[in-house]
C-alpha cells in the first residue's frame, strides 16, 4: 500500500480542509474515514452552521471569523456554489444591550463599531418592523449585522472532499482508525479496525469526538457533548425568509438559543441550543432528543416567535461538540510522539472558521507557526478551567 507524506484521520471539516491545504502544498495525502463523506453522524454534517464575528470581548475569534467570511466569499466564487449565505445576524436582547445581562452583545456590538462596521441598532418598534416574527414584548433591543450568515455545512464538506480528490488526495472511506504504529517514539503508520495499515511520514488526527478515544492522553482536557437541534415546519413561511428573518441569537448567553431562517430545500426553520449540553459517548450512547428538551424548545418558541408555536416538529438531532475545557481549539503536534498531530476542539465554533483550519493544521505539521496558533497549542487544563466563549450559556462556566 502507498506510503503517504501525511495521513489524515477523519473526513469532517478539520480533516478535509487540512487535506486540501496539504495537497496544495505538494504533500502526498491520504485520508481515512469510518463511513462516507459527509458522515451522517459527524458534527459538520448538518444543513446550516452560523458564521458570525460576534464573539463578545474575544478579539482573536472576531478577527478569525472576519478573515473567514472573506474566504467564504472566495469559496463561493471558486466553487461556483453558494456554500455561504450572507443573510445577516440578529442579536436579540430582553434588556438594553448596555445592561450587565448582555455583556456578550454589548462587547460584540462595540467591536463591530470599532472595526468600522455599521451594524443596525434596533429598538422594539424597529425590530417588529424589520423582523415581524419576533415577539417584541419580550425582546426590546437588538443589533443586526449584515456581514454574517450561515454556511451549508454538509455541502461544504462534500464540495471540499470532491476538490481534494482533484488535487490528488486519496480518500479511503469505511476505514476506521484503531491504533498507531510507533517505533522509538516516531509514528510510522495507522492501523484500522478493518485490518489495513496505512504507512505515513506524519498522521493528523482530526476525528472530532472520537479524537480522545484514539488518544486517551487527551481525555482529561476534552469531552464530547451533545446539543439539541430542532427542525420546525412553519405554517406560513413568509416572515421567516430573509430579509424578514436571519441567523439569530435570543438572549443567548443567558439561554443558549439560536437559529436560522427558512430553508427552502428542507422547508424548515432550524432552532438549536448552545449550552453545556449532555455528555455523550460518540460510540456507546444514543443521541435521541428527550421530551424535556422538546418542551424546553416549545416554551422558547412560544415566547420568542409565536408564529412557530404550533409548527410541526419534523426532525431532531443531537449535534456532537468535541469540547475542550477552556472552549478553544486544539491544533498542535503531539509533545511525545514525533510525526503525530491533532486538529480538533471545535467546542461548537469550528465550521465557521473552516477557511482557516486547513492552513493552521498544515503549518503545525510543517513546523511553522500560524498567526492564530499560539493559544490552541497542546496545554494543561484542569477541573478548575473555565469555558470562556461568552455567547455560550454555560452554568458556572464549567463543562
Amino acid at each position: 500500500m502507498k506510503k503517504y507524506d501525511v495521513l489524515i484521520v477523519g473526513g469532517g471539516i478539520y480533516g478535509i480542509t487540512a487535506a486540501v491545504e496539504l495537497a496544495k502544498r505538494k504533500h502526498s495525502v491520504g485520508l481515512i474515514n469510518p463511513d462516507t463523506i459527509p458522515h451522517h453522524m459527524a458534527a459538520s454534517t448538518d444543513v446550516t452552521k452560523a458564521v458570525r464575528m460576534e464573539y463578545g470581548s474575544d478579539m482573536e475569534y472576531f478577527k478569525m471569523v472576519e478573515m473567514s467570511i472573506d474566504k467564504w466569499h472566495e469559496w463561493n466564487d471558486f466553487f461556483k456554489e453558494q456554500l455561504y449565505h450572507e443573510v445577516g445576524f440578529l442579536m436579540l436582547c430582553k434588556d438594553s444591550i448596555e445592561s450587565e445581562k448582555h455583556t456578550f452583545e454589548k462587547h460584540s456590538y462595540q467591536n463591530l463599531l470599532n472595526a468600522g462596521y455599521e451594524p443596525d441598532r434596533l429598538d422594539a418598534k424597529s425590530i417588529k418592523k424589520r423582523f415581524p416574527a419576533v415577539n417584541t414584548l419580550e425582546y426590546v433591543d437588538a443589533n443586526f449585522n449584515r456581514k454574517a450568515g450561515y454556511a451549508d455545512s454538509a455541502l461544504t464538506v462534500q464540495t471540499l472532499a470532491d476538490y481534494a480528490r482533484t488535487l490528488g488526495v486519496d480518500i479511503h472511506e469505511r476505514q476506521t482508525a484503531n491504533s498507531f504504529e510507533i517505533e522509538n517514539g516516531v509514528l510510522t503508520g495507522v492501523k484500522t479496525k478493518e485490518g489495513n495499515t496505512f504507512q505515513c511520514g506524519h498522521a493528523l488526527v482530526a476525528a472530532g469526538a472520537h479524537t480522545p478515544l484514539l488518544l486517551p492522553e487527551l481525555q482529561p482536557y476534552m469531552k464530547s457533548t451533545g446539543h439539541p437541534v430542532f427542525w420546525l415546519r412553519p405554517k406560513n413561511k413568509n416572515n421567516f425568509i430573509p430579509p424578514k428573518f436571519s441567523v439569530f441569537t435570543a438572549d443567548i448567553s443567558n439561554s443558549g438559543w439560536y437559529g436560522f431562517p427558512f430553508l427552502e430545500k428542507q422547508g424548515i426553520v432550524k432552532i438549536a441550543k448552545h449550552s453545556n449540553g449532555t455528555s455523550v459517548h460518540p460510540e456507546k450512547d444514543d443521541r435521541q432528543i428527550s421530551d424535556a428538551e422538546v418542551a424546553d424548545m416549545r416554551s422558547f418558541v412560544k415566547m420568542t416567535f409565536p408564529e412557530l408555536m404550533d409548527a410541526p416538529l419534523v426532525f431532531t438531532r443531537r449535534c456532537l461538540y468535541i469540547d475542550t475545557l477552556d472552549g478553544h481549539f486544539w491544533i498542535d503536534n503531539h509533545p511525545k510522539i514525533k510525526g503525530l498531530s491533532v486538529s480538533t476542539g471545535g467546542s461548537g465554533h469550528g465550521l465557521k472558521m473552516a477557511p482557516l483550519l486547513g492552513a493552521m493544521a498544515a503549518d503545525v505539521i510543517e513546523g511553522k507557526s500560524h498567526m492564530f496558533s499560539k493559544r490552541y497549542r497542546w496545554r494543561h487544563l484542569s477541573s478548575n478551567t473555565n469555558q470562556v466563549e461568552e455567547a455560550r450559556y454555560v452554568i458556572d462556566r464549567k463543562l
